[in-house]
């Protein structure tokens, strides 16, 4: 008995866009910082910053960095999350950061694997967002023991939890598969 393998059409692809969105992520974060830090406090260029394997502390306190409004509803701030999504369990457990980067890359690994064996365009995208947004996450908990958050949407006082480049990614890759998992059972019940 002969094994077949047809999945893997896509991982190079997918690849590809894993790396953009860390990337993207790591811009972003690196050129926020460097937007709304004070004047007074040294920041590195961006490779230096990208590259650097020395444990970074938060940088600065709050107090050294400002906001930035871009609109009435939008606006730039600098937000440490070492919890999990929008800061819950934020502060509450010592130690969380290494827990958060096992479990993140744990699934970031089941992930990949998936996304070896699609056969789907579509799914190879949603995975790979996901997959980059998480791993661009876990340099930030690597290197900060928190995840740095700067988007901040609002509506007059009532603001949306403050998010990043690399937590959009993995809420637009988790959407897309849900259609992609909805979409499918509508035609497989039009074909029965």
């Amino acid at each position: 008995m002969e094994l077949k393998f047809h999945g893997g059409r896509y991982f190079l692809p997918g690849l590809a866009i894993i790396c953009s969105v860390i990337l993207l992520d790591q811009y972003t974060k690196w050129l926020v910082i460097d937007l709304l830090r004070s004047p007074a406090v040294v920041h590195p260029g961006f490779l230096q910053w990208l590259t650097s394997l020395s444990k970074i502390s938060l940088l600065t306190g709050p107090e050294d960095f400002n906001h930035k409004t871009l609109s009435p509803f939008l606006n730039f701030v600098m937000v440490w999350n070492k919890g999990i999504s929008f800061g819950m369990m934020d502060n509450k457990y010592p130690h969380m950061a290494g827990i958060f980067i096992v479990l993140s890359l744990t699934i970031a690994l089941i992930l990949t694997v998936w996304l070896a064996l699609s056969t789907q365009k579509i799914v190879t995208v949603a995975l790979a967002l996901i997959i980059g947004g998480a791993l661009g996450n876990v340099a930030d908990r690597v290197r900060f023991d928190a995840v740095e958050d700067f988007i901040d949407f609002h509506l007059a006082q009532y603001h949306w939890p403050a998010f990043n480049v690399a937590d959009s990614c993995i809420v637009i890759g988790a959407g897309i598969l849900m259609l992609v998992s909805l979409l499918g059972k509508e035609d497989a019940k039009r074909t029965t």
